[in-house]
């Protein structure tokens, strides 16, 4: 029972999860390269790495504060003690009093995270409540509900932390998104630029009549076309970057932009290993974890006479198989997707060196008045659009050996896990 409660809080709690892992060492700290605007009503800048998002997280997250303020909560030992030693059971009906006068203060409950908290608690509170008024008769009975509520405020802890790494992957990797819409942003200027030439000299074929208006207004329409994607360009990275604020626990009206994201050192890509990788993965596994203690607590209320015990033990035995299945199929993918970033930055380099080949070609054809200047610039746009994909094909390596290593922490996406 206290089991489906505890899933019944965490669903309430991982519902505030975007839908939508390590850097390297000298990164930012979370308060500094603080940008103020003069003007109050502007929104403040934190500029800030991988490392420093992680801490922030970690340290910040309201979500995974509210967790571990409801895991001490239901520890026996601080019940006891808020009480000055009377019984569990004026402890807990204390609790239940005091989250019932805490809730009616929040206001729009219904999209309060708090309040969906206090709720699923107080069901776990009422729960054993019950279970201590049904056997205040027994003490072993009493101290086997202790031992559950216990049991139930570590399960919560260990939850707490496995939220905390999934939101700081989340606001990591939110992060590298806002440094690819700013590489992409980069790329329209490019176009808008040679858009702009391209006008200059439509604008001397009009006037000799060698194009169309319509021709001309066509050029025009793509730039104005060009204009609007970086205005929702802008848009897109200040949106991800308040969500990245609210995950940090930062004050409203703030905002969370890359300062400089580390790229994957080669000798980490060297080192990966997929079998010592794995077994590290499946160890550090909530999931897996979780599995087991629905397996361990199957067990332990299992008795030969009663056949639906031994069918509980069963089911959770074949949860646990598929969840460890899941487990190796989600790391095999990630591992993959390392493998294939690694070609695909390859390639753009490879693109990128006959790229400098032809601008040289370029450079000696302009000198000799063999090609027009606008050919020329061209050139220049497409060796810097072949640089710029090196980068993006860096930053995307990047982002995928960040899931690798926060998989072998254990934190990981599978089709199981979001099955149950």
């Amino acid at each position: 029972m206290i089991r489906k409660l505890i899933s019944a809080l965490l669903a309430g709690t991982l519902c505030v999860l975007p839908v939508l892992p390590a850097g390297a060492a000298g990164e930012t700290p979370p308060a500094a390269q603080e940008e103020q605007a003069a003007d109050p009503t502007a929104v403040t800048v934190r500029k800030m790495g991988m490392r420093a998002v992680r801490a922030a997280v970690e340290e910040g997250s309201p979500t995974a504060q509210v967790l571990r303020k409801t895991a001490a909560s239901m520890d026996p030992g601080s019940i006891s003690g808020a009480t000055g030693g009377s019984s569990e059971a004026e402890a807990l009906q204390g609790l239940i009093e005091s989250m019932t006068a805490a809730m009616e203060k929040i206001g729009n409950p219904e999209d309060s995270l708090l309040y969906k908290t206090y709720e699923a608690q107080i069901k776990v509170l009422q729960i054993q409540l019950e279970g201590l008024q049904q056997s205040a008769s027994s003490a072993l009975q009493g101290m086997t509900a202790l031992l559950q509520l216990e049991d139930a405020a570590y399960q919560l802890r260990r939850q707490a932390d496995n939220v905390a790494g999934q939101l700081a992957q989340t606001a990591q990797t939110l992060l590298i998104t806002i440094q690819s819409l700013q590489y992409n942003k980069a790329q329209i200027e490019r176009q808008i630029a040679a858009l702009d030439r391209t006008i200059a000299a439509a604008e001397v074929q009009l006037s000799i009549g060698t194009i169309s208006q319509l021709q001309m207004d066509t050029y025009h329409n793509q730039r104005d076309n060009l204009a609007r994607s970086l205005e929702t360009l802008d848009v897109q990275c200040e949106n991800l970057g308040s969500s990245i604020a609210l995950l940090c626990g930062f004050d409203a009206g703030t905002v969370v932009m890359p300062s400089r994201i580390s790229l994957v050192y080669a000798a980490d890509l060297r080192e990966m290993s997929y079998e010592d990788d794995l077994a590290e993965a499946k160890a550090n596994s909530f999931s897996i974890w979780q599995q087991r203690n629905e397996l361990r607590q199957a067990q332990n209320v299992y008795d030969e006479d009663i056949p639906a015990t031994g069918l509980s033990v069963q089911s959770a035995r074949d949860a646990l198989e598929v969840e460890q299945q899941a487990v190796e199929s989600s790391f095999a993918t990630i591992f993959q997707t390392v493998k294939d970033s690694q070609a695909a930055l390859s390639a753009a380099q490879t693109a990128e060196q006959q790229a400098e080949l032809d601008f040289h070609t370029s450079e000696v054809q302009y000198s000799r008045g063999m090609i027009s200047r606008l050919e020329y610039q061209q050139a220049q746009d497409t060796l810097e659009n072949a640089k710029l994909a090196v980068e993006m094909a860096q930053l995307n390596l990047t982002s995928a050996y960040n899931q690798y290593d926060w998989a072998k922490q254990g934190v990981m996406s599978t089709a199981a896990a979001s099955a149950q």
